[in-house]
């Protein structure tokens, strides 16, 4: 190889890294109350141990930047913090069409497994995955159709806290985790709607391996 090539690829490996540093990917990150949205934000932004959070997000927090690396590659994306009680859900609605999302990550942890009365996850993920597949944004006294790009390019359902519980349930693959049973139908609509749908299992707290090659896995795969 010349010097000449090799100073051309070297140029355009920069410049490849400089274009995925300003144009970031629109990560969406919703859930219900609890599951460890927030827990993720900062796992995201400072890897690491998170330290216990306490109070719960309010409202639509200002997207921020991120850089994921990891097995030698960079990514840059994008994430807003946003609250999961019902109240909130029309925020969801609002950071999915102001930011365009590409990807999003719907997390749940194994309260419906152990508490069967507790459905707020379900209801959050049918609420969640009626938007998405919906060809109009319902808005307050506002109904806009959408285009192409208004549907993410995949969603991914992290099953949190996977330190807490992990032998707790048997399985042979995460596929076929029954902590996933409970959404399988949703799955299945989002399939059926052309948007790919897979699982994962995540401890946003204490293992950043985890949370950083999910991210990398979403980008590369889809």
């Amino acid at each position: 190889m010349s010097i000449m090539a090799g100073f051309i690829i070297v140029v355009a490996e920069q410049i490849g890294l400089f274009w995925k540093k300003i144009n970031p990917h629109p990560f969406g990150v919703y859930g219900a109350s609890q599951v460890g949205k927030t827990t993720l934000h900062h796992q995201l932004r400072t890897r690491g141990d998170v330290p216990q959070i306490v109070d719960r997000t309010v409202g639509l927090e200002k997207a921020k930047r991120k850089t994921i690396k990891i097995d030698g590659d960079q990514h840059t994306i994008k994430t807003a913090d946003v609250g999961g009680e019902t109240l909130y859900w029309g925020e969801w609605l609002q950071d999915m069409k102001k930011r365009k999302v590409q990807y999003i990550i719907f997390m749940i942890d194994d309260r419906h497994m152990n508490k069967h009365y507790d459905i707020e996850q379900q209801l959050c993920w049918s609420f969640l995955v009626d938007t998405i597949c919906s060809p109009y944004w319902d808005m307050i006294n506002k109904r806009n159709r959408k285009h192409r790009k208004d549907y993410p390019i995949a969603v991914g359902l992290w099953a949190n806290k996977f330190d807490l519980w992990k032998d707790t349930y048997q399985y042979s693959e995460i596929n076929k985790h029954p902590i996933f049973a409970s959404f399988e139908s949703g799955m299945e609509k989002l399939n059926d709607r052309g948007i790919p749908c897979y699982k994962y299992l995540v401890s946003a707290k204490s293992n950043s391996e985890m949370v950083y090659r999910g991210i990398a896995t979403m980008i590369e795969d889809y």
